[in-house]
């Protein structure tokens, strides 16, 4: 598998080449990561237009999601542009993909956003407003790519550690994380887009390999709903926005359109 995926890189290299130039635009600049966690239910969005902002996941589909001063949407699951999808979980049957058209035309309608996309879909989308990612970076002096690979740790490993990987590319020297529950001490567990509060979880360390190395590079905050960080320094919402968290449901988040089709994902709570 290592020698086929290193052969297809080779091959593809005119097409994934094109991130290069991605490299330290943002030299020093600050941005905001934002993930899909449960935390994002009790934060206002309109608080965090002043920095550029990364979507990792679905954020792009949140009603106040016009508020963020958003530049790069992540969508790096691979394969996830085919119209059939085999799901990762039992009975890993074919699913009916209809999550991939909404991000389609978020695609389409959306000109001043930068997206980067597995290249595993590059059949399925080949759009020239995309940017492909596989493997591995195209320029062979990236120090952190380097390190990481040298101490074992997979960079392309979840969309958290891409877009990570990709800001500290890009030049970014401080990183804040939106609604990356897993990094929380008191972390949530779910989704913004499914319905309640989520329940508590612990996820001890969060992928301190990963952090120790990448926090050497730029320095990495993530904002909780309350307390601190397993891993990575941490500031609350009320803290940073100066105004009290307040929830608000799924609902009110979403257009009902879109939550029914996310509903279509096994395992999503979404009503």
């Amino acid at each position: 598998m290592k020698i086929l995926k290193k052969g297809l890189y080779k091959i593809a290299n005119p097409i994934l080449s094109k991130v290069s130039r991605f490299k330290n635009k943002h030299q020093g600049e600050t941005c905001y990561l934002f993930g899909d966690g449960v935390s994002i239910k009790y934060f206002d969005l309109s608080l965090f237009s002043d920095k550029i902002s990364f979507s990792l996941g679905k954020i792009q589909h949140h009603k106040d999601f016009r508020f963020l001063n958003c530049k790069y949407c992540l969508m790096l699951e691979p394969y996830y542009f085919y119209p059939f999808f085999r799901l990762k979980m039992p009975p890993h049957t074919l699913w009916r993909n209809n999550i991939q058209k909404i991000y389609r035309k978020f695609i389409d309608y959306n000109k001043g956003i930068n997206f980067f996309i597995n290249f595993s879909n590059y059949p399925m989308l080949w759009n020239s407003k995309v940017d492909y990612l596989f493997y591995k970076f195209p320029d062979q002096k990236f120090k952190f790519e380097e390190e990481c690979n040298l101490k074992g740790v997979n960079v392309f490993q979840g969309s958290l550690r891409s877009s990570i990987t990709l800001a500290i590319y890009m030049g970014f020297k401080e990183i804040f994380l939106v609604g990356c529950d897993y990094t929380h001490e008191k972390a949530l567990s779910r989704h913004w887009y499914e319905k309640g509060e989520g329940t508590m979880r612990s996820d001890g360390e969060y992928d301190k390999k990963f952090f120790n190395i990448a926090t050497k590079y730029s320095k990495i905050t993530t904002i909780t709903l309350q307390g601190k960080g397993n891993v990575l320094r941490a500031i609350n919402y009320n803290d940073y926005t100066k105004k009290v968290p307040e929830y608000r449901e799924n609902i009110d988040l979403s257009d009902i359109s879109n939550l029914k089709t996310f509903a279509e994902w096994p395992g999503y709570k979404i009503f």
